[in-house]
């Protein structure tokens, strides 16, 4: 019924005739099992619209069932964008690099262009909160010799989280006092800014809040014809929804996916002991919780992978879902 409700709220119409018709970006937000992939599926279903996907995890190539990727069915309802397009072997694959192909004519312009409305469906806010303000500073990378091209965040994670922040509290005592040591991507990514723009991160925060129509937030916003919809369910309703999404994801295969993956794309970085669970896909949450399992496979006693599994599950993506025994049916 809220789906439906919202379908009524976010009505297009024609406007007065010989008037241009200015339509509205429509972005969906929620906890996970709020049902923003199914509302924004009967929204582009009726309203004519097409769905750009907003999640940080859901750009790589691979791993559909445990980032729940929408199917093959559901994207044949409904034209889908920003989902499957980045290598898995990508780790630096930035806000910013979403932020400009989700932007371009080829995206939400080309929608518009099209006379359509682009329904932005969120899993990663700070992703969304690009797309609708001002709020992010663009950097180049750093070109080495005719073909090599670093990215100086990468280089910066490298070193040591309080020998970099040491060194932000000296080019931005502001932004080093926001973040923690430890939080060393933000502190990596904010001396990056400093280093290859001569400009404070902070400063250039300040600047976009000090613009037209700029806030808390950041800078003004990108579209002048916003609808937000946050999406609620109650406790005991999202138990039930999540507790389904479990089953679903074991009855689609996730324990293969699972393998398959690691057998194409990490395990020969885990025989070079050179395996990244801080960047790309890998970070995803239910992939490496699984590393112990899927690298002892074969090798060990039937419970002690057993035991590595449940180790896997109770760790992962699974349980936060709200299946406490989903552990004990993997191992049925």
């Amino acid at each position: 019924m809220a789906a439906a409700a919202a379908a009524r709220a976010v009505s297009v119409g024609s406007g007065l005739r010989g008037l241009p018709r200015t339509l509205p970006l429509v972005v969906i937000l929620g906890a996970t099992g709020t049902g923003k992939s199914t509302l924004a599926l009967q929204l582009g279903q009726r309203l004519g619209g097409e769905i750009v996907s907003a999640d940080s995890m859901q750009v790589y190539e691979g791993l559909d069932i445990i980032t729940n990727k929408v199917t093959a069915q559901e994207q044949r309802m409904c034209q889908h964008h920003m989902i499957s397009f980045v290598d898995p072997l990508v780790t630096n694959y930035t806000v910013v690099d979403f932020r400009n192909k989700a932007t371009a004519l080829i995206h939400i312009e080309d929608i518009f262009a099209r006379d359509k409305i682009p329904i932005v469906v969120g899993g990663t806010n700070y992703y969304i909160e690009s797309l609708l303000w001002k709020v992010l500073v663009n950097t180049k990378p750093q070109e080495m010799g005719t073909e090599k091209v670093i990215d100086r965040k990468v280089e910066l994670e490298k070193e040591d989280g309080h020998a970099l922040h040491k060194r932000l509290s000296q080019v931005d005592p502001e932004m080093a006092a926001k973040l923690h040591p430890h939080d060393k991507r933000k502190v990596a990514r904010s001396l990056q800014v400093f280093e290859e723009t001569g400009i404070s991160h902070s400063e250039f925060l300040h600047r976009q809040h000090a613009e037209e129509g700029g806030g808390p937030l950041g800078g003004p916003l990108k579209f002048p014809n916003l609808c937000i919809l946050w999406l609620h369910a109650d406790q005991t309703v999202l138990d039930e929804r999540l507790d389904k999404r479990v089953d679903d994801m074991l009855a689609a295969g996730l324990l293969d996916e699972l393998r398959d993956f690691h057998r194409r794309y990490n395990q020969k970085k885990v025989a070079e002991n050179s395996q990244d669970y801080q960047h790309g896909i890998f970070q995803s949450i239910g992939f490496k919780e699984f590393h112990e399992y899927l690298v002892t496979e074969g090798k060990c006693t039937p419970e002690t992978s057993n035991q590595l599994l449940k180790k896997g599950v109770n760790s992962s993506i699974l349980p936060r879902l709200g299946h406490p025994w989903v552990a004990e049916y993997l191992l049925v």
